[in-house]
């Protein structure tokens, strides 16, 4: 079980971004390097840590995202915009490497999603490395809890607005369990007190993927979390001695 615990959300997303960064180059070196960023105010800052790890294959990444948010090409608050303009334009990754998620009707481009992974990954679609960000309401990617898209068979889906928890609250397309569970390598990222009742959930209740998203990659082989301590302090509270005890 791979769990790192860091005092601030600034030394999770750094660590995150150097293990991120050791994944594809050890890809990148048996042949093609291939990653899945993540939407939310948490990959914003995983990919800016990112953008500062000289040592990626940028030139030779292929690009892919976890979720997306069903607003117009170019709008701010799309993770493909937010992607280009804090790592994939500073870095020079080339337009043709990055496979957006379209806009638009969710459905329509969660069917088009799945087309591009299968063309470019196969079936199911791997990938070396995804990169997940775990939301207050336990949410990854855009698989929210007791959601649709967490009941799904199929490796991507669209989600209903009236499901989304977080703002823009629109409709998403999301990469469900089946994909992530397929992907060689997932990090999750958990920061801020708002964060630990979920990670105290995905943790230590009993394993139930539509109620719990997060624990279809729980900490094993190929899944590390990384957490700070705000996020973590239940579990670190309740694995203290009490006063006294032999």
């Amino acid at each position: 079980m791979q769990l790192e615990v860091y005092q601030t959300d600034a030394e999770v997303y750094e660590a995150v971004a150097a293990a991120a960064a050791q994944v594809l180059v050890a890809a990148a070196a048996a042949g093609r390097a291939t990653v899945a960023l993540p939407g939310g105010r948490g990959g914003r800052a995983i990919m800016l840590a990112l953008a500062g790890r000289s040592e990626i294959p940028w030139q030779r990444l292929a690009v892919f995202f976890t979720d997306e948010c069903c607003l117009p090409d170019g709008d701010a608050r799309r993770t493909a915009h937010v992607a280009r303009e804090s790592v994939l334009g500073p870095r020079g990754v080339p337009p043709a490497r990055v496979h957006a998620i379209e806009g638009g009707d969710a459905s329509i481009a969660a069917t088009a999603y799945a087309e591009v992974l299968a063309r470019e990954l196969g079936t199911p679609p791997v990938l070396d490395l995804i990169l997940l960000d775990l939301g207050p309401g336990g949410e990854v990617a855009a698989l929210m809890p007791e959601g649709e898209a967490a009941r799904g068979a199929s490796t991507v889906a669209s989600v209903a607005a009236a499901e989304v928890a977080a703002e823009p609250r629109v409709a998403r397309v999301t990469l469900t369990a089946v994909a992530l569970r397929a992907a060689r390598h997932v990090i999750v990222s958990a920061t801020g007190a708002e964060r630990a009742a979920a990670v105290t959930a995905a943790l230590r209740e009993p394993v139930d993927v539509i109620r719990r998203p997060a624990q279809a990659v729980l900490p094993s082989a190929t899944a590390s979390w990384f957490v700070d301590r705000a996020a973590v302090e239940p579990l670190l509270r309740d694995a203290r001695p009490t006063a006294g005890a032999q």
